[in-house]
């Protein structure tokens, strides 16, 4: 699917071009304050067991990756967690959501919402989860989205010898369709 000049896909393929595009978005991401685990650029190893554990994960069928590229460089990421337990299977987990700053602002984070709700529903996911550092980018826009916390961890991160409070975030797909509506496509 194209929009905006973004193709969108769910990838199960991690090809060469793919790859170092992924690690270059989150890498630009964190430099730009994001909150996605790590301080600071990934190291080659690092890079390696990200990218390693996502094949896994999507190949086992635990999780599924969408990308939004424009030019053969990935503008946006989400990471769509599937819970395997059998009386937890109507809940996913949001584990990921990177949008590449100079990208920001272009509502995309619609765009990607729009698919995830599509997805979900195609895969039974009644309800979305989530966890995010508190008061950070990422919070504030999840809030905006719906989202509401339903428990708070005060020791959830360590960044440059601060603790960090995190939230976790519950939606359900259905409350989240109907806030981005006229977004699906």
């Amino acid at each position: 699917m194209k929009k905006q000049g973004i193709a969108v896909e769910w990838i199960a393929n991690f090809s060469s071009e793919v790859v170092p595009s992924i690690i270059d978005l989150v890498n630009c991401a964190t430099v730009d304050g994001g909150t996605l685990g790590y301080e600071k650029p990934m190291s080659d190893d690092e890079a390696k067991r990200f990218i390693g554990d996502l094949k896994h994960r999507v190949s086992g069928g635990e999780a599924h990756v969408l990308v939004g590229s424009t030019k053969g460089e990935a503008v946006f990421l989400a990471i769509l967690s599937l819970n395997l337990m059998p009386n937890c299977r109507h809940r996913a987990e949001l584990s990921k959501g990177v949008i590449r700053p100079d990208f920001r602002g272009r509502h995309l984070v619609e765009l990607a919402f729009s698919q995830i709700v599509l997805r979900a529903e195609q895969l039974g996911i009644e309800q979305l989860v989530l966890d995010v550092r508190e008061d950070s980018r990422a919070h504030m826009l999840w809030r905006r989205f719906g989202f509401v916390t339903y428990g708070v961890l005060e020791d959830y991160a360590r960044a440059n010898t601060e603790i960090c409070r995190g939230h976790f975030m519950v939606q359900t797909v259905e409350s989240l369709r109907k806030r981005i509506g006229s977004e699906i496509t």
